[in-house]
Parts: structure tokens; sequence; C-alpha cells
């Protein structure tokens, strides 16, 4: 190669290297790039519900200021089934970014706790809890057209013929427990295991069960008033805000491992929601619950909104399984 050729190659070479450090210069020069802020697009706010019932009013009643909290859109979409089957699957199935939140009941939760698999693929724990709202104790109501001939607690504990309880979402606690309360007291209860609380309500108006166990919440406490049922008694070891007059169950003397019996209403997202997001949701949910209109709106609904973190929900409901576990065979009829 002739030398005016070598020098062509060289300066080449050369101007190739300039080149590519002022690239890299210009490159570096430029801001790194934000991270993306989270939430950044509307999320899907799956409600355990139907159009109308309780969790569905909570819920819907919750999202505009949720979204308010957290800067984007909330819309909420009811999803109910068969022991919440689809429910659980769409919050399992959802993308792990954070913009799918749930809201459903404990007492769901707690079954696939007490008796794993069954109707779902997968293994519940494995759904991460954001927060958990309404942590408020489970009513034993008595339907106004019961055959029983009963009034007060002390005389349901000590009654000499069969005793109809609802049971509905396959396994609720309230009724559970006072089926380990009959074991131990000798008065018989037969459950009557119902699809949803909607028909549990009715089967109670209608005479057709004689028990009811709910959250005594505005949505139960018009039907009080009304006269269809009667609250007996209060799980827990002290009496409710909402019902004053009635006893809890410590002072009937039934057994303080029973005082769990305590509701809530669960915040799960999908598996794998990077940490930092999920502490984002937990702080829009926390203001919202503190947010002084839907704490007025709460007055007037009569629904508490106590909250508690995703690990002391997950290890409280946990606490109740164990010890349902231990006692399962004096509740099988509650497992089918």
């Amino acid at each position: 190669m002739k030398e005016k050729d070598w020098v062509k190659v060289f300066s080449g070479i050369a101007l190739f290297s300039v080149l590519l450090a002022f690239t890299m210069l210009v490159v570096c020069a430029q801001p790194a790039q934000a991270a993306e802020t989270f939430p950044s697009k509307s999320i899907k706010f799956v409600i355990c519900g139907s159009a109308g019932d309780a969790f569905d009013s909570v819920g819907r009643s919750i999202s505009p200021t949720l979204g308010k909290k957290l800067g984007v859109s909330v819309l909420p979409v009811d999803i109910k089934g068969p022991m919440n089957v689809d429910f659980f699957n769409t919050m399992h199935d959802a993308a792990s970014d954070g913009y799918t939140l749930g809201f459903i009941g404990g007492w769901e939760w707690l079954y696939y706790l007490v008796k794993p698999g069954g109707a779902l693929r997968f293994d519940i724990t494995t759904l991460p809890l954001v927060l958990a709202m309404t942590t408020y104790p489970d009513c034993v109501f008595l339907s106004s057209k019961s055959k029983l001939g009963i009034k007060t607690a002390q005389e349901l504990l000590t009654c000499k013929v069969p005793i109809r309880v609802a049971d509905y979402s396959g396994l609720t606690p309230g009724a559970v427990a006072l089926k380990i309360v009959s074991k131990d007291k000798g008065f018989d209860l037969r459950p009557v295991v119902l699809d949803n609380f909607a028909e549990a309500n009715l089967a109670t108006i209608r005479g057709d069960v004689d028990l009811l166990t709910a959250t005594p919440s505005g949505t139960l406490l018009k039907y009080v008033r009304s006269g269809d049922y009667s609250p007996l008694f209060i799980w827990g070891k002290e009496r409710f805000v909402n019902l004053p007059d009635i006893p809890c169950s410590r002072e009937l003397g039934i057994s303080p491992e029973l005082e769990g019996v305590v509701m809530r209403r669960l915040f799960p997202t999908s598996p794998g929601v990077p940490k930092d997001r999920m502490a984002r949701l937990a702080e829009g949910i926390k203001a919202t619950l503190t947010d002084p209109g839907v704490v007025e709106w709460a007055k007037k609904a009569e629904q508490p909104l106590t909250h508690d973190t995703g690990e002391e929900s997950f290890k409280a409901i946990n606490d109740l399984a164990n010890f349902y576990k231990k006692r399962v065979a004096d509740f099988q009829e509650f497992l089918k």
C-alpha cells in the first residue's frame, strides 16, 4: 500500500474516533431519563361484589377520592362468582405493575387458607396485601321469623332444638366460630350453605334460616331497624360502637381464641408488584380513608374506616386460619 493510502486510512480512523468520542460526550451530557412516576395511568379497581351490594357500594363510594389521592382515574369493576374464583384468578393473572387493585372480604381469603387449592389454581398467599380497611367484629343476628323461641344470646347458647345458620362465600368466620361454640356448649347448629350474602340475607328475612352472622355496618343495621332480624351478640372482647347495648362474646364466657373473628376488607394486588408501588397504593388508600369527605360519608353510612397494614392483616387472618385448622373437624359442613 502506498504511503498516501496509509495516510487516508489513518485519517479515516482518526476522524471516526473523534466523531465517536463527540457522540459519547453528547450522550453523557444529556440528563438521565427520569424514572416513571407511579401511577401514571388509570388503575383498574376490581371489586368482589355485585351492583348495589355492600362491597360494591363501599368500593364505588371511595374510588373517586382514591383517584384524587393517587392522581389518576380509578375504574371500579365488579367481579362476582362462586367461591370468588373469578376474582382471585383476575388478580393473580394481572400484570405485576400495580395498575390492578382488588377489594375483597377477609372471609373469602380465609376459606382458601383453611382449605388450600380446590377451585383456585394457585396459592392464595402469593397475592400481596396492600392494606385492609374497616376492621370490625362479626355479629350474630336472629331472624324475626325464626321458630326457635329465643330472644337473647344466653338463650341461644342453651337452645335444645336444631338451629339453622346461614353460610355464604364458603366459610363465614362468625358462623364457623358459632359452630365451634356449639360443639363446646352442646347445642345443635346446622349450616345452610348459600352462594352469596344477598341470598343469605333474603333467607334470614324469610325465616329460611334462624341466624345470620355478618358485619354490623349500616347495610345490615337497616334490617335491624326494620325488624327483620335482631342482634344477639358481637364477637370480641368489647362491645361495638354501632351496637352499644349488645353483649360481646367475652361477656358470654366464649373462648377468647374466637375473639379474632374480625372482618377485614382487603386490598390485594397481583404477585410481583414492586414494593415502592405497593407503598404508593397504601399511601393513597390511607389518605382516602382519612379524607374528611369520606369520613363524613362513612359516619352517615355507619361504615367504620379503621385500617391495618398489609402485614398486620396477613398475620391476623393467618392466625385465625391456623386456629380453624386445629378445629376443622368441628365444621366440615362449611368446607364442601
